[in-house]
């Protein structure tokens, strides 16, 4: 085998190589949210009542637009022992003054109509978790990350291709 050829399989297997691993990163990355979706569907269902239903302004700068948070706050009943909730989803806010905040939203209009939909006082349902009854949402995530899937696995199946185009043999052409 000549040299030429040898450098341009080498170049196309690493291509196939990058390309499986980026498309199977990004598969793994989109399937995760639709499996923490469905572990509350699997979780136990629970009367609450909501006893806080407020939306609140919050201005990280002057530069940019305010962001409307939504304060939910229920208390529900697992085992005769009284649990508060504050998840609207099951999302995770990673600063200490968010640490109570059931949604962020830059749409104010959303963020009264979640607040509406959930007054004070209004009896409902939650999904509490079975392992740890302190965890507990009042509406599951949605599926949708599922189905865009096949986009990131093209990129996969696509790159295995190449990735084996590379590394098979080819046989000689007699003459």
């Amino acid at each position: 085998m000549n040299s030429p050829a040898l450098s341009a399989r080498i170049i196309k297997l690493g291509i196939g190589i990058v390309l499986l691993a980026s498309g199977l990163s990004v598969t793994a990355l989109l399937f995760l949210p639709y499996r923490r979706a469905m572990e509350t569907r699997s979780w136990r269902e629970t009367p609450c009542v909501i006893t806080e239903s407020r939306v609140g302004e919050d201005l990280v700068s002057q530069f940019k637009e305010p962001v409307a948070r939504v304060y939910l706050r229920y208390l529900y009943q697992v085992d005769g022992k009284e649990h508060t909730g504050t998840q609207w989803r099951r999302m995770k806010f990673y600063s200490a003054e968010d640490r109570d905040v059931s949604r962020k939203t830059p749409h104010f209009a959303e963020a009264r109509e979640l607040a509406d939909k959930y007054t004070v006082g209004k009896a409902t349902v939650c999904w509490v978790n079975p392992q740890d009854p302190s965890e507990a949402v009042l509406e599951h995530q949605t599926k949708a990350a599922i189905y865009s899937l096949w986009w990131p696995l093209l990129f996969a199946v696509g790159g295995a291709g190449i990735a084996w185009s590379a590394l098979r043999r080819t046989p000689r052409a007699a003459g």
